[in-house]
């Protein structure tokens, strides 16, 4: 039997363990929260966008994943079949497909999360809370044009980034609009 023969038979079988010990993540409340693998910035990004607490970071090692995983009951995402076959690994989401909205999608079914904890309500970049900061503690901090036409402004009291409705609000609105429709 050839090598490659082996590593498909074993990519099998780990997934197989994995769809057999996955758990039941419905109906969480409040809403769920997440760490993601290193191969999920997208989505992670994607789900802070929605308001979800998610923790990632391209250097996070597979133990500090399941670590923080256990120890702040958190929801592991993962499409690694090796790092979800651990037995340590007890709360997750193996997801399917490549694409971040068929990934938002699965994940939204499997905690049956229906509606979203408070679409830009959290930093991009670090994901903590954003708190309303007044107009004239930004002037001089944000373009002379974004601070002439926006009204508001969201503050990161973590790493100092500052938010506004800009033109893209309004896209991000449709796309988690289309996310929450029910399929077909």
């Amino acid at each position: 039997m050839g090598n490659s023969t082996s590593r498909k038979r074993a990519a099998v079988l780990r997934h197989m363990q994995i769809r057999s010990k996955a758990p039941s993540l419905a109906g969480w409340r409040p809403a769920p929260r997440f760490v993601a693998d290193v191969m999920l910035g997208r989505l992670a990004k994607w789900l802070r966008i929605a308001g979800f607490d998610v923790l990632y970071s391209n250097r996070f090692a597979d133990d500090e994943l399941v670590s923080l995983s256990l120890r702040e009951g958190r929801i592991l995402l993962s499409r690694d079949t090796r790092l979800l076959v651990r037995r340590s690994v007890k709360q997750f989401i193996f997801l399917e497909s490549e694409k971040v909205e068929d990934q938002i999608r699965q994940i939204l079914q499997a905690t049956q999360t229906f509606d979203l904890p408070g679409l830009l309500t959290r930093c991009l970049a670090c994901n903590q809370l954003l708190v309303e900061i007044s107009r004239d503690r930004v002037k001089g901090k944000v373009p002379p044009y974004v601070f002439e036409t926006q009204p508001n402004f969201k503050f990161c009291s973590r790493c100092k980034k500052i938010y506004w409705a800009g033109t893209h609000r309004e896209a991000v609105l449709r796309r988690f609009e289309r996310l929450l429709q029910p399929l077909p």
